[in-house]
């Protein structure tokens, strides 16, 4: 205004800015926009750090800050894993429960310590410490359960901690375990459907995908095939309404899809639609969709060798492998099972075919080496694929010729 003066819509307000800066930030981190989420996410935590001096310094409106703080913090950390930033994300992590927790003698701060606790666990097993990340998302889920006894507002956090809790299990081989809390998982948001679908139907989508994956490594394979089949059709469901969100979501689903159904035809054409989708998303964002296109190309060469196709299939692997490699030059821990797998299946296909083999050997070598790393480590997860590895390797130096 011409005096200098200023209305009160153009007064500053730290709280309004700060909650602009966190809602934003949570939106750039679903649309899969996780550099620009970095960004924000920065500026409201250091508006949310200012608000917390405010509270010391005994202003009582800024008291949720650091609630506020932790819950950006859990957005930072699932950014810079995404990212594959590992590092990042668990010393981000670490300090949302270190805040977490100081502040847990108020009420309001039980909530942001079993998300934390969450995005923990994330970290942890990304840097490749299992056993810590278990613990950190039992905790969770005794934490959720708490809460939701308490107040049937929680239910959702409480189906959230459930399935990630499953995914550490069955990573550790304890697979009837994470059978049992992924069941409990899918039935708790079931109920949340039925009484708001739309607030509750990406965690659905989430936790029958996750009981497909369980369900196939209990060999229960026609209840796995038609967790799989509702998993893409609930993911298809979400896509029609926001595709920048969920095409990435229906190509994962694909993709344990292909690996579920009875049908060979039918397993090629879910890997063939989830790659030809990451195909797309990758040239926009490689550093994101990269991983899990090197997955699903896995998936394709695999659909192609059970139809015998394997010429396209060692093609299909090589590609699969390179970009293997690449994702496991960002992250060496976290990708050392993926890239041994890759490996594996490369030179599988090459003594199916009877060509490349010497190629092949190297290869099943190769995997082997990281198989005994990762088989020391959790052997109730790698030691049955180490055995096959060796009897690989061991076919394949007997059909490589010798070396001149």
């Amino acid at each position: 205004m011409p005096d200098g003066t200023t209305t009160a819509d153009e007064v500053p307000d730290p709280a309004r800015e700060a909650r602009e800066a966190f809602e934003l930030s949570g939106r750039l981190v679903l649309s899969g926009r996780y550099e620009e989420a970095l960004t924000t996410m920065d500026e409201a935590a250091r508006l949310y750090r200012e608000r917390m001096a405010d509270a010391r310094a005994g202003r009582p409106e800024a008291l949720g800050a650091a609630a506020s703080l932790a819950y950006v913090l859990v957005f930072r950390c699932e950014a810079l894993s995404k990212l594959g930033r590992w590092e990042e994300c668990l010393r981000t992590a670490s300090e949302a429960v270190a805040l977490s927790r100081t502040q847990q003698a108020d009420t309001p701060f039980a909530a942001p310590l079993g998300a934390t606790l969450m995005g923990l666990a994330t970290a942890l097993w990304g840097l490749g410490h299992p056993q810590e990340a278990l613990a950190m998302a039992r905790e969770a889920v005794g934490l959720y359960r708490r809460l939701a006894r308490a107040d049937t507002a929680y239910r959702p956090q409480l189906g959230n901690a459930l399935s990630l809790l499953g995914v550490v299990l069955s990573r550790l081989g304890l697979h009837a375990e994470a059978l049992k809390v992924t069941k409990e998982s899918v039935a708790l948001y079931r109920r949340l459907t039925s009484a708001d679908p739309a607030a509750h139907a990406l965690g659905l989508a989430q936790a029958v995908n996750n009981l497909a994956r369980r369900r196939s490594a209990r060999n229960h394979k026609r209840r796995a095939l038609r967790s799989a089949q509702e998993a893409v059709t609930l993911y298809r469901q979400l896509a029609r309404a926001d595709p920048a969100v969920h095409r990435r979501d229906v190509a994962m689903a694909l993709g344990n899809l292909a690996r579920t159904h009875f049908s060979r035809e039918a397993s090629l054409a879910a890997a063939q639609e989830s790659v030809a989708i990451l195909l797309e998303l990758d040239q926009g964002d490689p550093r994101v969709h990269g991983a899990l296109l090197a997955d699903a190309l896995s998936l394709l060469a695999a659909a192609l060798a059970d139809l015998g196709r394997l010429r396209e299939a060692a093609g299909v692997t090589t590609r699969a492998l390179a970009m293997m490699r690449e994702q496991a030059a960002i992250n060496p821990v976290a990708r050392r099972g993926d890239l041994a797998l890759a490996l594996a299946f490369h030179a599988r296909v090459r003594a199916e075919a009877g060509t490349d083999l010497a190629e092949g050997l190297a290869a099943a070598t190769e995997a082997g080496g990281l198989m005994r790393e990762l088989a020391a480590e959790v052997p109730q997860m790698y030691a049955s694929s180490l055995a096959e590895v060796r009897a690989l390797e061991d076919r394949l130096r007997a059909l490589a010729p010798p070396p001149r």
